[in-house]
């Protein structure tokens, strides 16, 4: 199973330090940049089997009053789909997450994340694929105690699935108290290395991340090459045994 979580940045298209100057009317209005954005971010997910994206607009003025997820489906041939919204801009924005798959979701819970500052969440689903995988696409706070009550909301929706994967971008590093207290709070293990991916053009930060259940280890764990938002994009991949074929 092929897996990727991506920070997309609502298609806004940020590849230098100067754009989030230059590029700032992108944060209130629709431009013919972001509908070609959105296009080329659905090419380069194709051909993974589960996807969570992050900072994906769910039909504000920013994205021309139309769902950005229902426009990377289309293009990119994932048939189903789930979303989050966690905050309202309103007049210009719909702020989510979202999870695309090559099988079927079934919803588990949409979780909004306590924090300082209200507006984030996760969403986790189960899929309905080869074999039973949980899903969970998050988006963290900034400052680490606000991530540490997060992630702890986190683990509690994962608690239950023997195999899992949490995606997303947690806005901290492999080390970090918050990442490595959700690893002991859910039992989960990271990849041996963490690739640099924030800001894309230049990365210096591993802000971004697949952290999986304790026996279903990652491979071709890597950080992705297209510039299209200010993060770059995270894959791996994961065999999903056949819950028949354990031993209880």
């Amino acid at each position: 199973m092929k897996l990727l979580t991506w920070n997309i940045q609502a298609a806004i298209g940020t590849r230098r330090y100067r754009d989030y100057l230059l590029h700032a009317h992108r944060q209130m209005i629709h431009t013919p940049s972001k509908a070609l954005a959105l296009r080329a971010i659905a090419r380069e997910i194709a051909p993974f089997d589960v996807i969570c994206l992050q900072e994906i607009d769910l039909g504000g003025r920013r994205a021309g009053y139309r769902s950005q997820v229902e426009t990377i489906a289309a293009e990119s041939g994932h048939a189903h789909f789930a979303v989050q919204q966690n905050r309202i801009v309103p007049g210009i924005s719909r702020h989510g997450n979202a999870i695309l798959s090559r099988w079927p979701l079934h919803l588990v819970h949409d979780i909004k994340l306590p924090g300082r500052v209200p507006g984030r969440g996760c969403l986790i689903v189960d899929i309905d694929g080869p074999a039973a995988l949980r899903v969970a696409c998050l988006h963290l706070s900034l400052g680490a105690p606000s991530q540490l009550a997060q992630l702890a909301a986190v683990a509690d929706g994962l608690r239950a699935a023997r195999d899992w994967v949490a995606m997303g971008d947690f806005n901290c590093g492999v080390g970090s108290a918050p990442l490595d207290a959700f690893c002991t709070m859910a039992g989960g293990r990271l990849a041996p290395s963490s690739p640099d991916t924030y800001p894309s053009w230049q990365p210096r930060r591993d802000y971004d991340h697949i952290v999986s259940s304790s026996e279903l280890p990652l491979t071709h764990y890597r950080a992705e090459t297209a510039i299209l938002s200010d993060h770059l994009a995270v894959s791996a991949r994961v065999a999903v045994p056949d819950l028949s074929a354990r031993k209880e």
